[in-house]
């Protein structure tokens, strides 16, 4: 029997900050997807004392952890972070390429069992067609 879902278990690492200027996130985003972060994000919140804040999360694969942990707190102005288990439902996934009329690129294909559900262009490719055809990005990504 053919699995219909992939699984898996990642890590979920959240910090709050309030007092780091936003141009270091940069640097931040780089360094944990250097070091293995699945995704980065930012989430604006609301901290104590009615301070605007940054919720910080990081999607990482279980062996990461300590990696994705120490980047957080040397580049980041955290003194501490949550962290806990998340159980994934991924679809299989294949990549192919296709040809359109302005260039190759690859495609990342989603599949629920054999049923071929999605059909996503790979951004870079995209990105790439676009700067060199000198058009909009978003002609290939609407």
């Amino acid at each position: 029997m053919r699995k219909k879902f992939l699984r898996d278990t990642i890590y979920v690492i959240e910090t709050n900050i309030d007092d780091m200027s936003p141009v270091i996130y940069e640097t931040v985003f780089e360094k944990l997807y250097s070091r293995g972060a699945l995704e980065v994000f930012l989430t604006p919140v609301q901290m104590k004392k009615v301070r605007p804040g940054i919720l910080l999360t990081a999607l990482v694969p279980k062996n990461k952890l300590k990696k994705i942990a120490e980047v957080i707190f040397r580049e980041t102005t955290s003194f501490g972070m949550r962290y806990y288990e998340a159980k994934r439902l991924k679809l299989l996934r294949k990549t192919g390429e296709k040809k359109e009329k302005l260039g190759k690129m690859r495609v990342n294909k989603g599949y629920i069992g054999k049923e071929l559900v999605k059909i996503s262009p790979e951004y870079n490719d995209c990105r790439k067609i676009a700067s060199k055809k000198n058009i909009p990005l978003h002609e290939f990504l609407s």
